[in-house]
């Protein structure tokens, strides 16, 4: 049985593990912003629902639009399932470090962005705070994905003379 390694003596891959503890702060901050959106998200959007005639706008709800979209129960229903869901998606594959969570949290990054700017683009009476916190804090997610991805060195190939 050969002996097993000093513990002071890093493993077979010394620079994986160097990565991975540099790649640590972003990570952990993605994850904490994922969650904190998913239960921002999922609140507002069910309060949306339960209190649709919560007064939001100085016109009535009613007068803004006639889509299903853009109602409060609608816009409720969006924030909870699509904005909630994808962020609380990401958010635990991040947790489970899955191979796909970097592209799960992209992707929830993305709609969170969208959807801020597509409510600042509808908006009646002016952008909100809201709005652009929804829109930064999208950005800020992907800006977060793009630190916790490891960089890959590529070889450098051998110039041909002629």
């Amino acid at each position: 049985m050969p002996p097993s390694p000093a513990r002071d003596v890093p493993g077979p891959h010394p620079e994986n593990q160097r990565k991975r503890r540099e790649l640590q702060g972003p990570r952990r901050a993605l994850i904490g912003l994922l969650a904190v959106s998913a239960v921002l998200a999922v609140l507002g959007g069910l309060t949306l629902i339960a209190v649709p005639n919560i007064r939001l706008f100085q016109r009535p709800a009613d007068e803004l639009f006639g889509s299903a979209l853009t109602s409060l129960r609608g816009t409720g229903a969006v924030l909870v399932v699509l904005i909630g869901g994808t962020q609380a998606v990401a958010a635990l594959l991040l947790i489970g470090h899955r191979v796909h969570a970097r592209l799960v949290a992209l992707i929830a990054a993305l709609i969170a962005a969208c959807w801020g700017l597509l409510q600042m683009m509808t908006a009646v009476d002016g952008i909100t705070w809201f709005q652009l916190v929804v829109f930064g804090g999208g950005a800020l997610e992907a800006f977060l994905v793009a630190g916790c991805t490891p960089r890959t060195t590529t070889p450098k190939k051998p110039l041909r003379r002629r």
